[in-house]
C-alpha cells in the first residue's frame, strides 16, 4: 500500500500525517517551535526550527509505524501564508523568516496603497497590507540591503522545505495571490507589479501548480530526513488552502468557517473578485477561486477571558456558559480586540463590550465571547458577500463543544457541515498530493473519501433572537468607528501597545 506524508508548517508548530490510500491517517506527529517578538510589531522564526520539527516527525512518524521510508508515495506541504525568507543560491537562510504577524512593512505597504493602489488592486485582487509578501521583500530591500543584495531567492516556508527535500526553488499557486507580485486572474508573476514594488523579479522562484509535482527527494535529503530518495514532492499550498480542500470545497457558491484562534470564513468563487473587500487568492482546484475574511482574534477572545480569571479548565467555562439561556442574558461584545485585516480592513479596532449589569456574572460573559465569534463570522460574510451562504462546511476547535457550535449555527443561520477529520489541512494536503502522483483520477474521486460529521441546522427560535441581535451589533460596531479611532490615536500618541 502507498502512504501520502503531509506536512503543516503552522505558526506555533509543525504537524505531519501519514494517510493510506483511503485517506485515512495512519499516524502523526506535532512538534513546537517558537515565535520571536523582536520589536513591537515584527515577528520571526528560525528556518531550522521547521527544518529540525520535520527530522523529528519523519523519524518519528516512521517508527511508530514500521513503514520503510519507500512505502510513501508521495509528500506534500503547506505553511503559514504570507512569510517572506530570504536564502542564498544552496537555499541556506540569510536572516529569520518574517511571519504573517509580521508588520514591519508598514510604510512600504502605505506607499504601495498611496501611490499604486488602483493598479494593484484591479492586478492583484488583494489591497495591499503589511503582512504581504512584497512589502516585506520591499522592507528587506530598504532596510536591510546587505541582506537582500546576497540573496538569491526570496521564499515561504512552505517553498524553503520542498527546497530542502528536493533542491527546487518554487512558490505555489496558492501563496503567489497573497504575494502583491502577482495577476490574480493568471496566477502569473505581474511585470507592472514587480516594477512599482522595485524589486528584481531575478530573486523570486518559479510558480507552480499546488498539485503539480515539481521534485523529487535528493540522495542527501533522503539522508538528513530519513525519507526515500526520488520519492515525489509537490508544490504544496497555503495553509487555508489546503484546509479548504479537506473540507471538500467544490463548486462556486461552496463556503467555510474555520473556527479557531482566528475565525476564518471564505467562499470558493468561478471568477476572483477586485473590489478589495477579502483576501483573493487560487484555490487547490484549477479555475476557482477563494474569497477570504476573518475575525481575527476569533475564538482565542473565550481564552483571554478564561486566562483573565486565572482558570486553567477551558471546558468548564464553556460549561459555565451553558448553563445560561440563549436570551436570558443578552449582551454584545465586538470581537476586535487586535484590529481588523479583510473584510474591515481597520486596524484601529478594539474590542467593545455592551450590555453590562449588576447582574452579569462570568457565565454570561463566557456565553458572550461564544456569541461574539459567530456573530463576528456573520459580519465577515455580509462584508464579503451580497447574500449569506445558507451552509458552509465547519473546522476548528469549537467543533469539539456541542453548545458552540449550536451558537454558531443559529446565530449565522446557516447549516453547518462539521468534518470528520480534524486535521483538515494535512487531509486537503493528502489530496493535492494524491492527484498530483496519479493516486486519484480527479478531485471528485478523493472528495468522495472525505469523512462527514453530524449536520448542524439552526434553529429557528435561536435564530430570530441572533437576529435581533446581530442587527444591534451592525449598530455597534458603525457607531463605534470613531470612538475606537480616537482611541487608537490616543495608544499612538503615548507610544501604548494595543
Amino acid at each position: 500500500m502507498d502512504f501520502i506524508l503531509t506536512i503543516d508548517v503552522g505558526t506555533s508548530s509543525l504537524k505531519a500525517a501519514l494517510f493510506d490510500a483511503a485517506m485515512t491517517i495512519v499516524a502523526q506527529s506535532k512538534q513546537e517551535y517558537i515565535t520571536n517578538y523582536p520589536k513591537i510589531g515584527w515577528a520571526e522564526q528560525n528556518p531550522d526550527d521547521w527544518t529540525r520539527a520535520l527530522i523529528w516527525a519523519v523519524h518519528d512518524i516512521l517508527d511508530r509505524t514500521r513503514l520503510p521510508p519507500d512505502a510513501i508515495a508521495g509528500i506534500g506541504i503547506d505553511g503559514m501564508s504570507s512569510l517572506m525568507l530570504p536564502v542564498d543560491s544552496q537555499g541556506k537562510p540569510l536572516c529569520p523568516g518574517l511571519i504573517w504577524l509580521d508588520r514591519r512593512a508598514q510604510e512600504q505597504s502605505d506607499f504601495i496603497n498611496r501611490q499604486h493602489g488602483a493598479l494593484h488592486l484591479s492586478i492583484s485582487g488583494n489591497r495591499s497590507d503589511p503582512s504581504n509578501f512584497g512589502p516585506k521583500a520591499m522592507w528587506l530591500r530598504d532596510c536591510r540591503r546587505n541582506v537582500y543584495d546576497a540573496s538569491a531567492v526570496l521564499l515561504h516556508c512552505s517553498s524553503y522545505l520542498v527546497h530542502q527535500l528536493t533542491g527546487v526553488f518554487v512558490m505555489n499557486r496558492s501563496e503567489a495571490g497573497l504575494s502583491q507580485l502577482c495577476d490574480i486572474r493568471t496566477g502569473a508573476y505581474s511585470d507592472e507589479l514587480i516594477e512599482v514594488s522595485g524589486l528584481d523579479r531575478g530573486k523570486l522562484p518559479e510558480i507552480a501548480g499546488c498539485s503539480e509535482v515539481v521534485g523529487r527527494v535528493t540522495p542527501a535529503a533522503a539522508v538528513t530526513f530519513g525519507l526515500a530518495a526520488g520519492t515525489p514532492v509537490i508544490a504544496g499550498a497555503m495553509d487555508n488552502v489546503a484546509a479548504t480542500t479537506g473540507l471538500g470545497l467544490r463548486n462556486d457558491g461552496d463556503a467555510y468557517v474555520a473556527a479557531g484562534t482566528a475565525t476564518n470564513v471564505g467562499v470558493l468563487v468561478d471568477a476572483p473578485p477586485v473590489d478589495g473587500h477579502g483576501l483573493v487568492y487560487h484555490s487547490g482546484i484549477d479555475g476557482k477561486w477563494l474569497v477570504n475574511g476573518s475575525v481575527d482574534y476569533g475564538s482565542a477572545g473565550l481564552l483571554w477571558f478564561r486566562n483573565l480569571l486565572g482558570e486553567r479548565d477551558f471546558d468548564k467555562l464553556c460549561a459555565a456558559a451553558a448553563e445560561t439561556g440563549f436570551a436570558s442574558h443578552p449582551l454584545i461584545f465586538l470581537p476586535y480586540m487586535t484590529g481588523q485585516r479583510a473584510p474591515l480592513w481597520n486596524d484601529a479596532l478594539s474590542g467593545v463590550m455592551i450590555g453590562i449589569t449588576p447582574g452579569t456574572d462570568r457565565r454570561h460573559l463566557a456565553r458572550m465571547f461564544m456569541e461574539s465569534t459567530a456573530l463576528g463570522a456573520r459580519h465577515a460574510f455580509r462584508k464579503l458577500r451580497t447574500e449569506r451562504p445558507s451552509a458552509a462546511a465547519l473546522t476548528g476547535g469549537i467543533t469539539n463543544n456541542l453548545l458552540w457550535t449550536e451558537i454558531f449555527a443559529d446565530a449565522t443561520g446557516m447549516r453547518l457541515i462539521p468534518s470528520g477529520q480534524t486535521e483538515v489541512g494535512n487531509l486537503g494536503l493528502a489530496i493535492l498530493a494524491g492527484i498530483g502522483i496519479g493516486s486519484f483520477r480527479s478531485i471528485d474521486d478523493a472528495f468522495a473519501l472525505l469523512p462527514r460529521g453530524e449536520l448542524r441546522e439552526p434553529n429557528p427560535a435561536r435564530s430570530k433572537y441572533y437576529d435581533d441581535l446581530f442587527s444591534i451589533f451592525d449598530i455597534a460596531y458603525e457607531s463605534n468607528l470613531h470612538a475606537l479611532a480616537q482611541l487608537n490615536q490616543i495608544r499612538e500618541n503615548y507610544e501604548v501597545e494595543k
